[in-house]
């Protein structure tokens, strides 16, 4: 069981390496600044306890300050309960260092190969600018305390946010991509339904050709994203069950890389709602109709163009596929990509150009803008 985050080791590691420094710091002074062995032993060690004592005190004062107070302030919000507790603490702090102040001058402060002044006479000196030093440093301890409490803090709260819209993220993708499946096999089935009359045979072909791309949406939709090979394969075998429904007078072109790489990926089922729109809006019955789909790679992005005649019949475009798709896409590609939809009189296009991306840098967008 885990009962610290990285962020808390971190600054219990940063917290751990000062201190030990600072309690360090007096004997490193003394090795190099004390080298008179004619100097009082005494009261070298009566100043280094004085030192340490002092920062004794202030580490007792961090410590209460780190794992009580600053939580108060940084995790609760409660600003008077912090800064009435910092006041007491800091009252505390001042009143025990003038009640036992040290006996001369602290260690750090004797010039080299000179004699420690002597005590003053009643033992305790009055207060002075050392007590205001102490002051000054006990609020500036406790200000860096909060500011570094305060930025691990947020940056732990950022990786949990950036976590949840993550999880977000993904849920919302799911929904969308299961919207898309069951418009997709609606059209196919149609399409089916209508080749049973009109060639019996090509319809048993055709729903053999619709496991196997049943067995593509339950084993590649599902996934992150697919190979642009799979895709372009895909998108072949659904656009040869659509040929075999219509006649002579639908020309359908399809124009894709002959080597396509695998190492360029996409999101599933993204050129498919492109697609089923140009069937359903393209078609005409009494006059010939064109469909024209082409995939190329330029450079570092990759273009999707769909092109086809207008029908007679009016309908309205989009559709749960098409809204969808829009929205998917604006959810994994964040702003890098454009869709630029041209509705003419006779003509509908559809230009889609997605950058080319490989399986470790195919993620979706971390802050999308819905």
């Amino acid at each position: 069981m885990t009962f610290f985050s990285k962020q808390t080791k971190q600054e219990t590691i940063i917290y751990t390496i000062v201190w030990i420094v600072l309690f360090l710091s007096p004997l490193v002074s003394l090795i190099f600044s004390h080298e008179d062995a004619s100097m009082d032993s005494s009261w070298i060690m009566r100043s280094l306890l004085d030192t340490w004592s002092t920062l004794l005190a202030f580490f007792i004062v961090f410590l209460i300050h780190n794992h009580v107070l600053a939580p108060i302030l940084v995790k609760h919000k409660r600003v008077k309960l912090y800064l009435l507790a910092c006041v007491a603490v800091v009252t505390v702090f001042q009143l025990v260092q003038c009640a036992h102040k040290p006996n001369g001058q602290p260690l750090l402060s004797v010039p080299k190969h000179e004699a420690p002044p002597p005590p003053p006479p009643n033992g305790h000196p009055p207060v002075d600018k050392h007590d205001i030093s102490l002051f000054i440093i006990v609020i500036m301890m406790i200000g860096s305390n909060l500011g570094v409490k305060a930025y691990f803090q947020g940056q732990e709260e950022k990786k949990k946010l950036a976590k949840l819209k993550e999880q977000s993220l993904k849920q919302e993708l799911d929904y969308l991509r299961y919207q898309i499946n069951p418009h997709f096999i609606m059209n196919t089935l149609n399409n089916i339904h209508a080749l049973v009359d009109i060639d019996p045979e090509q319809a048993k072909d055709s729903i053999v050709d619709m496991s196997k791309m049943m067995r593509y949406l339950l084993y590649e939709s599902d996934k992150q994203y697919v190979t642009l090979n799979n895709a372009v394969t895909f998108l072949k075998k659904y656009l040869n069950l659509l040929r075999l429904r219509y006649t002579d007078q639908v020309t359908i072109n399809l124009d894709v890389p002959d080597n396509n790489d695998e190492d360029i990926v996409l999101a599933p089922l993204v050129f498919i709602p492109f697609v089923e729109n140009a069937f359903k809006h393209g078609v005409s019955y009494d006059k010939p109709s064109t469909i024209d789909i082409d995939i190329t790679k330029k450079g570092d992005r990759l273009l999707f163009h769909c092109h086809n005649t207008k029908s007679n019949v009016k309908h309205e475009y989009g559709g749960v596929g098409l809204n969808n798709v829009t929205k998917r896409l604006e959810l994994i590609y964040g702003k890098d990509y454009c869709l630029d939809i041209k509705d003419e009189k006779t003509t509908y296009d559809v230009l889609l150009d997605l950058p080319k991306r490989g399986p470790d840098d195919f993620a979706p967008n971390p802050t999308p803008k819905v």
